[in-house]
């Protein structure tokens, strides 16, 4: 505890330099926390993924629709055990900030297949089928607009219904909770046939379907039959695992580990040198102060220690701050972009990382004074 005030007093000794090499810090590791935390819920998406659930969507580009005259024969394809449609559109409450994605589906087959999402009350999922414009909210999007069940909702979509309206009202039956995804329970699922009834455009088409099948063993294979029976068809398909597709997206956006690898690398070798030259030239002014040190008894290795304790401690509180924003930025980015939260190996990661910067940034420095000699120290003083 001793050697707290000294490194304290060194600290403060020149406080516009300590507070340059702590911005910097912070800075480092907020980008480092980001990527990270970003880099990290991509991979546990895809670690969440569930092999015997399979996607059909247009072999042009998912999202173009498709007839859902091809429901019929999917469930007839062998190895299929269920198989659900999803109509995708996305709304917007109030405010253009203030995006819904919208999934019309049947949900008597479409809740068999997602067996993560628990319905809240149990009886909502029964009471879509006499509701035509009823609808399960996600708990996430039920909590951010204050939503409640029995309430009337109306979205804003670009797609228009039949009398021209671009207001779709939905009445809110019960909402869900995705058990292995939480932040991802967003999504508002309404009654396919109230909104492929009302839209304006060409009717019964559909986003993408949705396969489960019985063996994930034989997943390959029954991706291969579905798309040879729509093989030269106007409509042909392309059929992934869901890690696949998940997969598939994230690259759409470029290498995602590849990038954060070397954008974490160029900036923790970059504050390695500025850190190491500012303690440089801080060692270099208190030389006579580390000097009259050892004059009263400390030994070579407490000056070392005593140095590298201050690139230690102005690391390790600027990389709990920069942590502290990263996860404050993703909490908020989640809404955009559906990302969770920091996950605890990041921060270990993060801070094992600061000490390392502390360690490798300070120690050249340290090592001058381990080496200083009084007598140079202190010549023609």
């Amino acid at each position: 505890m001793k050697f707290l005030p000294l490194i304290w007093a060194g600290i403060r000794r020149k406080l516009s330099r300590s507070i340059l090499i702590l911005a910097q810090v912070i800075i480092a590791f907020t980008l480092f926390g980001v990527l990270q935390g970003l880099s990290s819920a991509v991979q546990h998406i895809l670690d969440s993924t569930h092999g015997d659930r399979l996607y059909v969507s247009n072999r042009l580009r998912f999202g173009f629709p498709l007839p859902i005259s091809l429901v019929e024969r999917l469930k007839s394809t062998p190895g299929v055990a269920g198989v659900a449609y999803q109509f995708r559109f996305g709304g917007t409450y109030q405010r253009a900030d203030q995006q819904v994605p919208v999934a019309a589906t049947d949900i008597q087959s479409y809740l068999p297949i997602f067996p993560e999402l628990q319905v809240q009350p149990a009886q909502a999922a029964q009471a879509m089928k006499q509701t035509r414009d009823g609808a399960l909210v996600g708990g996430e999007t039920l909590r951010k607009y204050g939503w409640k069940v029995g309430q009337r909702i109306t979205l804003q979509a670009p797609l228009p219904q039949k009398n021209g309206s671009r207001d779709w009202t939905f009445e809110i039956l019960g909402s869900y909770e995705n058990t292995e995804l939480s932040d991802q329970a967003v999504v508002l699922v309404a009654n396919y046939e109230y909104v492929n009834e009302s839209l304006a455009g060409p009717a019964n088409t559909i986003t993408f379907a949705n396969v489960h099948i019985a063996d994930p063993q034989q997943a390959g294979s029954v991706e291969e039959a579905i798309d040879r029976q729509f093989a030269n068809s106007p409509n042909e398909t392309l059929t992934q695992s869901e890690h696949d597709l998940v997969e598939s997206q994230v690259q759409n956006i470029g290498d995602l580990d590849v990038a954060v690898h070397r954008i974490t690398a160029a900036t923790f070798f970059v504050l390695l040198f500025a850190t190491g030259a500012l303690m440089m030239q801080s060692i270099r002014e208190r030389t006579p102060e580390l000097a009259v040190l050892k004059t009263f008894g400390f030994s070579d290795v407490r000056i070392m220690a005593l140095i590298l304790g201050e690139t230690l401690v102005l690391c390790v509180f600027g990389a709990a701050v920069g942590l502290w924003l990263a996860s404050v930025i993703l909490k908020l980015a989640r809404s955009l972009l559906q990302v969770g939260s920091m996950s605890l190996i990041v921060v270990m990661i993060g801070f094992a990382c600061a000490a390392a910067l502390a360690l490798a940034g300070g120690a050249i420095p340290a090592w001058r004074g381990l080496r200083l000699r009084v007598v140079d120290a202190l010549a023609g003083r």
